[in-house]
Parts: structure tokens; C-alpha cells; sequence
């Protein structure tokens, strides 16, 4: 037993060495020189207080090697300021599309708007907030971490994964930066900064939240774009992409686990056209990967497309512009256009189904005719999602856009019935 206590004592101690070993930088030890500091920096007992847009940085020489490094930043809200960005971290170069941030923002209202965002080689990736629905606390510290593995980035808060990045990470030559907002014109809000660490690659830093599944899944962005993508560890696999609005991130959970076993790779990007069309970015975004088919939507926020304001030819031009975006970035994939959903009423009370559409059906029902009219022309197939969901009225989520799982099961299976024959794995 000795012998045991002795071996579980030396692992122990060898751990805590290699973990020291690593540690390259430490907010309760360095110093942060002048040229690092704007603003009243005030360090007191390892601790620093940040205020009326205060910053300090991390110094670039902590980041010798930037394929493999774990940086964590401890910090508590001392107030909320409406409207206010905080940054926690931000290595990026003013003039190049690399380096890494993550910044969170604050709104009272909705609760949806306070996001955590991360960026790799300035791509904002969204996920995440700081306290769920409910307001951040104040006073109570929040660890935010980035690791980076093998060039390729994870972000987490308090141990728990936000977002996973399979686009490999630019090296940044410039400082850490820790409260400067992107934009000098930002507000930021009063914050404690309990603590920051830098490791090197021989500190290997897991979460016992991380994700351990089969096919993990991650991002990968451009300029204009960012697609859920999963690990492509089977290259010769079909690969389809779905691209939408929350309509696609609805069936996008039951699609992805079916075609998963017909072995089938699903990406996805959420995205609508509240306007123009960015035509270079969804033409980069539909080239990007080689993809065996696509299916794709635009509505739900293209609601307020009434024949007064958007009239028939912008609507249709629009809707040219997307498809062709789809048909030149993917030449050889087979195209699919699903139909928008029905606009639905709200529940006639809180136990009762869904029975009628709702007043901006008739926008549906505009879009869906202006849409397939382009589709005729450019040679797209149709899904009618439409059709489908308004004969299940009563799976309506009863908030006017959005259905019940049920419902996406069934718009799931109905993509799947059109995508596997074209990728040629017919049922």
C-alpha cells in the first residue's frame, strides 16, 4: 500500500510540474508593461479592475507556438451596462484576416440578443451565453477558454463547450488584448479580471463536457460565411448541403442522424436574405466543399416582402441571384429548393393545438409562387415543405413560424425521400 501511495504521489506532483512547466504567462506573477496597458489599469492583490473602456494585453512572446496553446481569462461583471461589449480576449491583426477573439454583449431584452461570440481569423461564430435565459450575474466569476489544438480552435465558459472551429487558425504576430472592443465607438461595461493564464502545447486541456460522440462537429468560415460542418474522417462519403433559416435548424437534427446512417455527411448553414443577396459569399461558401447536394430555403424572414415594398421583380431577381449562387459555387451537385412553411395562428389556448394560419399566410403563399417560378427556369427541383406542413396545422409550435418535433420529423423525411436517390443511395 505504501509503495501505491508513493507512485500516486509522485504522478501527482510530476503532474502538477509539467503543468507548471507549461504555464508561459500568469496575470498573478508578470507584469504587463506600459505599451500593453490603456486606461486605468488596476492591479491590486493579482487582480485587475477595468473600467470606462480600460484594457491590457497579453504580451505576443506568450504565444511561441500558436498551432497548440490553451489561454483562459477569469473575470466577474461588477455592472451591466445596456448595449455594452465586453471583450475577453482578442489577438488579431488590424490589417489581416487571422488571430482569434471572443467578446460577449449585453441587452436586457430579448434574452436571445446577449450572446458569447468567437471569432477565428475574424469570422464571427456565435454560441453560447452567460447565464442562459436568465441576466449574467454580477460578482460571480466566469472562466472563458480557447484551446487550440493542432491549429484548430475550441471555445468554452466554465468548462462547457460553445463552439468547436475545424478552419485551421492564422497566426497573429500582435499582443492578447483583454477589454479593447473592436470598435473605439462600442460601450463596454465595468469588469474584474480575476485571472489569466497562458499554457503551451504540453498542457492538454480537456473538459469533462466535452462532446465524445461518434461524428463531432464544428465550424468552418470564410469571408461572409460560416458553416456547421462535421469531421470529415470518411472522404469518399456523399456530402450534402442544407442552407436556411430556422426551418433548416429545426429538421437539420433528424436529417443529419438519417443521412448519418445511410453514411451521408450533412453541413449546414443557417442564413437568410434580409436584403440583396451576397452573392460572393454563398458562391465561396457552395464551392468550398464538393457537394453531392444541396437543399435550400428562404422565408420566414422575408415576411415582410408585402408587393408595396418588395415588389414581384425584386423578389424574383433576388431569388435568381440565390439560386444561381448555389448552381455556380456547386456545379456538380443536385439542387433542391424547399418550399417556405406556412405562417400559422397562435394556439386558441395554451392546451390547444394550432387550427389556422396566420395573417401573413398570404406572403407564403406570394414567395412560394414568385420562388417557383425561378426554380422552373433554373432547372431546380421543389420540395413542397408547404403542402406537407398544412396538413399538420396542429404540430405548430404556435408561435407563428416555428413546428413541433414531430413536424420536423416528417419535412425531415420528406427531404430525405428526394436527397438519397440523387447522391445514389436509394431507399
Amino acid at each position: 500500500m505504501k509503495h501505491i501511495l508513493t507512485a500516486l504521489l509522485l504522478a501527482f506532483t510530476s503532474t502538477i510540474f509539467a503543468a507548471d512547466e507549461s504555464l508561459l504567462w500568469d496575470l498573478a506573477k508578470n507584469e504587463i508593461p506600459a505599451a500593453h496597458q490603456s486606461g486605468p489599469v488596476e492591479k491590486t492583490n493579482g487582480t485587475i479592475k477595468l473600467h470606462d473602456g480600460a484594457s491590457f494585453a497579453v504580451p505576443a512572446e506568450a504565444f511561441p507556438d500558436q498551432k497548440n496553446f490553451t489561454v483562459q481569462v477569469t473575470l466577474s461583471l461588477d455592472a451591466l451596462v445596456q448595449d455594452s461589449v465586453f471583450t475577453v480576449m482578442n489577438k488579431q491583426s488590424t490589417d489581416k484576416d487571422d488571430g482569434f477573439a471572443m467578446f460577449f454583449n449585453y441587452k436586457d431584452k430579448p434574452y436571445y440578443a446577449r450572446q458569447v461570440n468567437s471569432v477565428v481569423n475574424k469570422i464571427l461564430m456565435v454560441g453560447g451565453s452567460l447565464n442562459g435565459r436568465n441576466e449574467p450575474e454580477i460578482n460571480k466569476p466566469v472562466t472563458f477558454t480557447m484551446a487550440v489544438r493542432n491549429g484548430l480552435a475550441t471555445f468554452y465558459i466554465d468548462d462547457a463547450p460553445i463552439k468547436k472551429c475545424f478552419m485551421e487558425l492564422i497566426p497573429s504576430s500582435g499582443p492578447m488584448w483583454i477589454g479593447r472592443n473592436d470598435s473605439a465607438k462600442s460601450k463596454t461595461m465595468p469588469v474584474t479580471v480575476h485571472a489569466v493564464k497562458v499554457f503551451g502545447p504540453t498542457y492538454a486541456y480537456v473538459s469533462k463536457k466535452e462532446t465524445t460522440g461518434q461524428f463531432p462537429r464544428g465550424a468552418v468560415a470564410g469571408k461572409g460565411w460560416a458553416l456547421d460542418v462535421p469531421k470529415i474522417e470518411h472522404p469518399e462519403w456523399p456530402k450534402v448541403l442544407i442552407y436556411g433559416d430556422s426551418i433548416s435548424g429545426g429538421y437539420s437534427g433528424p436529417f443529419i442522424a438519417e443521412m448519418l446512417k445511410q453514411h451521408i455527411y450533412v453541413f449546414h448553414c443557417v442564413h437568410f436574405v434580409g436584403g440583396d443577396v451576397p452573392v460572393q459569399a454563398l458562391t465561396e461558401m457552395a464551392g468550398h466543399f464538393k457537394f453531392d447536394a444541396i437543399v435550400f430555403n428562404n422565408g420566414l424572414h422575408s415576411l415582410g416582402w408585402t408587393p408595396d415594398k418588395v415588389p414581384d421583380a425584386l423578389v424574383l431577381d433576388r431569388m435568381q441571384k440565390l439560386a444561381r449562387c448555389f448552381k455556380s459555387g456547386a456545379p456538380q451537385a443536385k439542387i433542391f429548393y424547399l418550399m417556405t412553411t406556412p405562417h400559422t395562428a397562435a394556439r386558441p389556448a395554451p392546451d390547444k393545438p394550432v387550427t389556422a394560419f396566420g395573417d401573413k399566410n398570404d406572403i407564403v403563399l406570394r414567395l412560394n409562387n414568385l420562388s417557383a417560378q425561378i426554380m422552373k427556369q433554373e432547372n431546380i427541383e421543389v420540395i413542397d415543405a408547404y403542402t406537407l406542413l398544412a396538413s399538420h396545422l396542429d404540430l405548430a409550435s404556435g408561435d407563428n413560424f416555428h413546428w413541433q418535433t414531430p413536424a420536423y420529423q416528417l419535412l425531415s423525411q420528406q427531404i430525405a425521400d428526394r436527397v438519397l436517390p440523387a447522391v445514389g443511395k436509394g431507399k
